[in-house]
């Protein structure tokens, strides 16, 4: 297990960017993450950028400090560690519109080397013997103030990464397997971000659309495409507008009035407030526009 060093250092103002900067600057090795809020709104943004060095754990706060100077550091050629890389290279490109050349893919290097668990944990605890807590997982990354728990959480993300590097990277050279992993990580360097495209018919790939008869099947399709505008309009993930279950069941019964929407199984007080009259509209225009 690393050795053991200062609790992590919280990036929120200029004077401490500059000051990660510095230590930086020598570093031929670096250790990345990211944690966004895609989980509790509709345009996710990049929420904390966690970083390690072999001495020291730091987390920048993107919304008290602007983190694009770190962009010229991770992106002039150095070797940038990252685990399930593919994500991460897509958040930092969209969001501040860095390249990061030289990475190396902890994730990519255990499937390679035919780890059984490929997780962050599993090789961790396999390597270090110490089991990293899934607590935060789900966090709401963008509100504030974080909690000192959060931050030792996140600074989890990247403080075993350089030794997994090692261990992994030295296996790989003994195995022949250096030269496969390298194009798959330039690969992932290269890959860009996926702008958020709303499908109006991807609620035909619900599996419950199959069992609906064609009057349900219209009721859905109008309220699939009515969560997406309320969900754009609150900046929430469209899931937590109107579960897909509870979606299916209203078009399965189309209420058509307050009362009968009211006793939807998944239907509460809450969800009749906030959706109600979206529902109803949307059940009312299938009928005008039949499938």
């Amino acid at each position: 297990m690393n050795p053991p060093r200062p609790d992590p250092v919280l990036v929120a103002e200029p004077v401490g960017l500059g000051g990660l900067l510095e230590a930086l600057r020598d570093e031929p090795l670096v250790a990345l993450d990211t944690e966004s809020n895609s989980f509790h709104v509709y345009r996710e943004h990049v929420c904390l950028l966690q970083i390690s060095t072999r001495v020291a754990d730091w987390i920048v706060d993107p919304i008290a400090v602007d983190p694009r100077p770190l962009g010229a550091l991770l992106s002039d050629g150095r070797k940038v560690v990252l685990h399930g890389a593919d994500y991460d290279v897509r958040c930092v490109k969209r969001e501040y519109g860095w390249a990061l050349p030289r990475i190396f893919d902890t994730m990519v290097a255990a499937r390679r080397l035919g780890r059984p668990g490929l997780g962050l944990s599993a090789l961790v605890e396999a390597h270090f013997g110490a089991r990293l807590s899934k607590e935060f997982q789900r966090s709401d990354w963008g509100r504030r103030p974080l909690t000192p728990e959060q931050l030792r959480y996140a600074s989890l993300d990247t403080h075993f990464l350089l030794p997994l590097h090692d261990l992994l990277d030295a296996e790989l050279a003994s195995r022949g397997l250096a030269s496969g992993a390298e194009e798959e990580f330039r690969k992932i360097s290269a890959v860009e971000p996926r702008p958020k495209v709303f499908d109006p018919e991807g609620w035909r790939r619900l599996k419950a659309a199959r069992t609906l008869d064609p009057a349900a099947r219209a009721a859905l399709r109008e309220l699939w495409r009515a969560r997406e505008e309320r969900a754009s309009a609150v900046d929430r993930p469209p899931f937590k507008v109107l579960g897909e279950h509870t979606l299916v069941e209203i078009a399965r019964r189309r209420p058509r009035r307050v009362d009968d929407l009211a006793g939807v199984p998944g239907v509460t007080p809450v969800l009749l407030k906030r959706v109600g009259d979206l529902v109803l509209e949307a059940l009312r225009r299938a009928e005008r526009e039949p499938a």
